[in-house]
């Protein structure tokens, strides 16, 4: 097997909104035993949001090399494309600001599994939660497919049975896999991949980025692998309130069909929207079905979510 020369790797932070988040990840990234491991940290000022007193102690940072470079655009696909330009690494890391990097994970692991193939082009670590619990990390591409699975429920019994297995240890929960896509909070590509597949497309927003990322990664050859041993704890936003389960719901699936479209027409688009509506409908009935027969706390939750969710999808006309 050819051995990798030791490679640059730049740090690319997309940041928006919270910056006490951003100063969590450098300082555990400063207490990491990894540290050396990144040569540069691109800090990427989304919509030119950080002040300039937070800009100034950024690049004042001793233990680390930091850049600030603005991006007047909000969107995350724009800030990747943006802090990779300026980024000079051969190794890119592309992460969310809400991500701290856990002292006995290491990141280094990442950086070698690339020397497993030469058609590995994308690899990303386990997600968890503050509290240690089991995150989605990987996903399938979304299609016709995806969403009968869905409505079938299987998609909630796999998901069930990967919690089991991380939280059992089970010997697949351990094992590096090719996925079709990675969680763009945090993935590390290889430069001269993402020149090759054109850098993340634009017309996103902020959801269904990395998904058409890792697809066209697929389409040109490469492999997308998931790296389970090592471990990443993400802040992964959630609200309970209505409002924003709705505007999280249809960011999401408005970004999912918008995929679909893309790939395999308007025709499917408009069935996969419609199936993903049932999808919700059904929860709905099930979980409240559940939660009045049990009178259950947490199934009532499921139930409001689940119907949070069909009425935002089907305000906005998906089917």
């Amino acid at each position: 097997m050819q051995m990798m020369t030791s490679p640059r790797v730049s740090l690319i932070i997309i940041q928006y909104g919270n910056t006490e988040l951003l100063w969590n990840l450098l300082i555990s990234l400063e207490r990491h035993a990894d540290r050396e491991l990144v040569s540069e940290v691109i800090v990427v000022n989304n919509g030119l949001a950080l002040g300039e007193e937070c800009r100034a102690k950024l690049e004042a940072y001793k233990v680390l090399t930091i850049r600030v470079v603005d991006n007047s655009k909000k969107s995350y696909a724009s800030g990747v494309n943006f802090g990779v330009a300026a980024a000079k690494g051969n190794m890119l890391i592309i992460a969310n600001n809400d991500i701290e990097w856990i002292p006995n994970s290491s990141i280094r692991m990442l950086i070698d599994h690339f020397q497993q193939d030469p058609l590995i082009c994308i690899v990303g670590p386990q997600l968890i939660y503050p509290n240690g619990n089991w995150q989605r990390s990987y996903g399938r591409f979304s299609s016709l497919r995806e969403a009968i699975i869905s409505l079938a429920m299987f998609d909630s019994i796999w998901h069930g049975v990967l919690i089991a297995a991380f939280r059992y240890n089970w010997w697949f929960a351990r094992k590096a896999r090719a996925v079709d896509y990675v969680d763009g909070a945090f993935m590390v590509i290889k430069r001269h991949c993402f020149e090759e597949i054109g850098g993340f497309d634009e017309s996103y927003t902020f959801y269904g980025e990395e998904m058409d990322f890792c697809w066209r990664a697929w389409k040109c050859g490469r492999k997308v692998v998931f790296i389970p041993n090592v471990k990443v704890m993400h802040i992964r936003g959630a609200s309970s309130t209505t409002d924003a389960l709705a505007d999280y719901t249809i960011r999401l699936i408005n970004a999912k069909q918008k995929f679909v479209k893309k790939n395999f027409g308007q025709r499917r688009a408009r069935l996969y929207g419609c199936l993903v509506q049932m999808a919700f409908f059904e929860r709905y009935i099930l979980y409240s079905f559940i939660a009045k027969l049990i009178r259950s706390p947490n199934w009532q939750q499921r139930a409001f979510q689940a119907h949070a969710r069909f009425q935002a999808v089907k305000g906005v006309g998906l089917c």
